[in-house]
């Protein structure tokens, strides 16, 4: 996984986007990994697939993160059963960032790593850089922005299997310069 230890894996944090991080979350717990998964409401056990013997927890806590007073108490009380956060991916829409990035912060462990999936729009020829929030202190910052994939007339949007194949690679990547795209955004005129 992406940390600067690899031999401290330590617990990841999943925080909304259920559906479409469902795969990344059972490739996660099928390696062995704790992953506490906050949503407003947590899919079910089997909606991460076959999670086998790897000997990995799955949480699940139901809060939401545009109510951050509760959200940040379920934040905590989940990282008082698994410790500090080593990662976190968060997949948090524009108007609950700033809270959510503080109550995130709040239980990660010195050196984590934050995967922030943002949409494409992070992507397109006006949009500015993404850049590591103030809220998340000290953490180590990721952009993953989800793009589109096909050729030509004949692009679409990226399925859920594409979006988690993409994100659990962006946590097993070398830090790099930039965002961590999945898919393609270029040409830009090529999004569906």
């Amino acid at each position: 996984m992406h940390t600067e230890d690899a031999s401290v894996p330590g617990p990841v944090l999943v925080v909304g986007g259920t559906g479409m991080l469902a795969g990344m979350v059972g490739g996660l717990v099928r390696t062995g990994l704790t992953a506490a998964v906050v949503a407003r409401r947590p899919p079910g056990p089997g909606a991460f697939g076959d999670l086998g013997p790897g000997g990995g927890r799955l949480l699940t806590v139901a809060a939401d993160y545009t109510e951050p007073v509760p959200f940040a108490a379920a934040l905590r009380r989940v990282a008082a059963r698994t410790g500090p956060f080593r990662q976190a991916v968060l997949w948090v829409h524009a108007h609950g960032r700033p809270h959510a990035y503080a109550a995130v912060a709040a239980t990660l462990a010195e050196g984590a790593s934050v995967f922030d999936v943002l949409g494409s729009g992070a992507a397109a020829p006006t949009a500015p850089a993404p850049r590591r929030p103030e809220a998340l202190g000290r953490a180590r910052y990721h952009a993953v922005v989800l793009g589109f994939t096909g050729q030509g007339a004949h692009t679409r949007w990226l399925d859920h299997e594409e979006i988690s194949g993409g994100v659990l690679a962006a946590l097993r990547a070398p830090a790099g310069e930039g965002p961590h795209v999945v898919g393609r955004v270029r040409p830009w005129e090529d999004r569906p």
